[in-house]
């Protein structure tokens, strides 16, 4: 939930429902900061990082097999280095080093190592580089005394070779956040693994995804915010209108000015709407185009546009009783692809707000999944890459890893759409059956705005294809600085632009960084001593609240 919150909306993804408010970026002239919230700090320390060290450290080696199990060793190894990576490049400092060695080394308060320097003086991020590289070594030297994952691996059912290609895009991903940072080093892995023989992650089939087990997340009674408390962002809806998006209905819910977006009780309303305004389409223009997204500059949170998601209409009915009708003008994002059926109508959320039950299927149906990194994600890297080196890398040109980027985004979120059973997507008989075909994907990359390729163009189609991993937006923007503000967000040339932040023509920054959480009272010395290692950084920030400083890596 405190995604949604937060991330979903510093990347104007989604808006409060309530408006936009100043509270979620940092106003300098206040002395309050806001903490972006993300899970790996805790996921690591109670849940991934904690369990698959454990099993690499204590449970294969007492297994009496310990040789039949290198394969799951590394391919933990892996996954673990993969989470700890995300927790340094959010917060900059974390117990790594002497993490979880109570039982081993009796260490009960350990050192922290920074992003940059480890306890052994070696950057943390070439210790990253080495064990996911050495970890592909062992996987590469696989062989059939190995032990078979199978149905238990719930990323690639046990394909090893799949392992080895998200291993080695996660070694370019790795490297790309240090263009700035220790550039020598950044263009020596992507050479590396470019000419490596286990390849990149180079089709859908091999984008790395966590499937959950079917009964996780059964329970959406406490889930169901996103359905009701948010809308989707003027910058995503005007972008995806504007150059008639195949991904739109997909993952944009059309408002209530009209009937068809699978709501008995809002073709109802609009009933009553066309009978008291019958002159409604032109009267209310500007919201029967059916998508209209909510603007994100708290200083817009007053107006008609974006103080709610609803607008009140007054009329007078047939027995001359003044009454007002309450209709959608701000749309919401589709839910389904976070929470089984979109939520559930409770307490907090109303029939209206979500589609009609009869487009809910079993929960025992569905299962939610987590992308880490996906083959579309992987093109528009490679695109922006080959792009600055202004040559072909892995094989294809900035134009051509672009292109195939875009085809890949269209159909990974066709095929998500139909796992998560979006009506849009699936389901012929609902109002506003709409997938995306072959024929659609070929009208939108002959588009003219995307015959030509740019950074700006690029980062447009990543951003747009990381709606589901908004946190890998917010990395991408703190890298590139894109996409960038204007007043209004009204797309360019196939490029998006954020809208500009403000309050009281003041301008609002979007946070760069976590803060590192504070341990108990018995290791609060080791960690004020890694706030002011982090603080020796000047682009760090005066005090660990300040969460518009950097980051080591995220140079100016």
């Amino acid at each position: 939930m405190a995604k949604y919150s937060g991330v979903m909306q510093i990347m104007q993804y989604i808006v409060s429902s309530g408006g936009p408010s100043e509270g979620i970026y940092v106003n300098s002239s206040k002395s309050e900061r806001p903490s972006i919230y993300t899970p790996y700090y805790g996921d690591y320390f109670e849940k991934i990082g904690l369990k698959l060290r454990y099993l690499v450290n204590s449970v294969i080696p007492h297994s009496g097999e310990p040789e039949k199990y290198k394969d799951v060793a590394a391919i933990a190894n892996i996954l673990e280095t993969y989470e700890a990576w995300l927790m340094f490049d959010v917060c900059g400092a974390a117990p790594y080093t002497e993490a979880f060695k109570l039982t081993s080394e009796g260490i009960r308060t350990p050192r922290y190592d920074l992003y940059q320097k480890d306890l052994n003086n070696e950057p943390l991020y070439k210790v990253f580089d080495k064990k996911v590289k050495d970890n592909i070594a062992v996987l590469q030297a696989s062989d059939d005394t190995q032990y078979k994952l199978e149905n238990n691996d719930y990323f690639y059912t046990g394909d090893v070779a799949k392992w080895i290609k998200f291993a080695n895009t996660l070694r370019i991903k790795m490297a790309q956040r240090l263009e700035k940072a220790d550039n020598a080093f950044y263009k020596s892995v992507v050479a590396e693994v470019l000419s490596d023989k286990g390849g990149i992650i180079s089709t859908n089939g091999e984008s790395c995804i966590y499937n959950h087990p079917n009964e996780y997340n059964d329970n959406t009674d406490d889930t169901h915010i996103l359905t009701n408390q948010y809308c989707a962002s003027r910058t995503l809806v005007n972008f995806l209108k504007a150059y008639e998006d195949p991904r739109l209905p997909l993952l944009v819910r059309r408002n209530g000015f009209g009937k068809g977006n699978n709501n008995k009780k809002n073709d109802e309303l609009v009933e009553d709407l066309q009978k008291y305004y019958p002159d409604y389409e032109t009267k209310f223009a500007q919201w029967t185009g059916r998508y209209v997204g909510m603007s994100a500059n708290p200083d817009s949170a007053s107006s008609a546009w974006s103080k709610s998601a609803y607008i009140t209409i007054p009329y007078v009915d047939n027995e001359g009783v003044d009454k007002n009708m309450e209709i959608r003008h701000n749309c919401q994002i589709e839910s389904r692809y976070y929470v089984k059926n979109g939520g559930k109508v409770g307490t907090q959320i109303t029939a209206r707000d979500k589609e009609d039950n009869i487009y809910d299927v079993s929960q025992e149906q569905i299962s939610l999944f987590t992308p880490l990194i996906t083959y579309p994600e992987t093109c528009f890297m490679m695109a922006e890459i080959a792009f600055k080196e202004k040559k072909a890398m892995g094989g294809k040109d900035a134009a051509a890893w672009f292109k195939e980027g875009i085809r890949a985004s269209l159909e990974q979120y066709q095929a998500w759409a139909e796992k998560m059973m979006v009506p849009s997507a699936m389901n012929k008989n609902s109002d506003n059956y709409n997938p995306i075909t072959e024929e659609k994907i070929t009208a939108y990359l002959a588009r003219q705005e995307f015959q030509e390729v740019s950074l700006e163009k690029i980062v447009t189609q990543q951003w747009i294809n990381l709606f589901m991993r908004p946190e890998e937006a917010w990395a991408t923007w703190k890298r590139t600085g894109l996409p960038a503000f204007k007043k209004q967000p009204e797309p360019e040339n196939g490029v998006a632009f954020f809208e500009i932040l403000t309050t009281a023509d003041k301008e609002l920054l979007i946070p760069r960084r976590g803060t590192v959480n504070a341990p108990n009272s018995e290791n609060m010395d080791n960690y004020n001593a890694a706030v002011e290692a982090l603080k020796a950084d000047a682009n760090f920030g005066t005090d660990m609240k300040n969460t518009e400083g950097r980051i080591w890596w995220d140079k100016p």
